[in-house]
């Protein structure tokens, strides 16, 4: 599987993350994240991804042709290990969203800054599943 950074948007305040799975017939599309994560308050920086691959599609799921976007929102820890996901609208396929959220897990970011020290943080983030 290749190994991509996060691509990520920050709008206004809010720091978001779309992301497409890896493949090669995926079209990547960027959309602003609708998550119910709280914005970053001005003086905090929000988390940014130092190693994160995107989720590889569950066997037959190409195939099945199946499609979606999976938007969640995950807690960033202070030492910068994902330690929370949560999904906030399902792409429509369980197995899509299950991948997104595993791959989520295994993601390591920069953790946000408050006042120049690390802090834990909520960051939204969608897969857009496209076979």
């Amino acid at each position: 599987m290749m190994r991509l950074s996060l691509f990520c948007l920050t709008a206004l305040a809010l720091g978001g993350c779309v992301q497409s799975p890896a493949s090669e017939r995926t079209t990547k599309t960027a959309t602003a994240a609708q998550a119910q994560a709280q914005p970053a308050p001005p003086s905090q920086q929000p988390s940014v991804a130092q190693d994160c691959a995107p989720p590889a599609y569950p066997p037959g799921t190409q195939d099945a042709r199946m499609s979606g976007v999976s938007m969640m929102a995950f807690l960033v820890g202070s030492d910068g290990a994902v330690r929370e996901t949560r999904l906030l609208k399902s792409s429509g396929h369980a197995v899509l969203d299950e991948a997104a959220q595993a791959a989520l897990k295994l993601c390591h970011f920069r953790p946000a800054l408050k006042d120049g020290q690390p802090v834990a943080a909520w960051q939204p983030v969608q897969y857009v599943w496209a076979p």
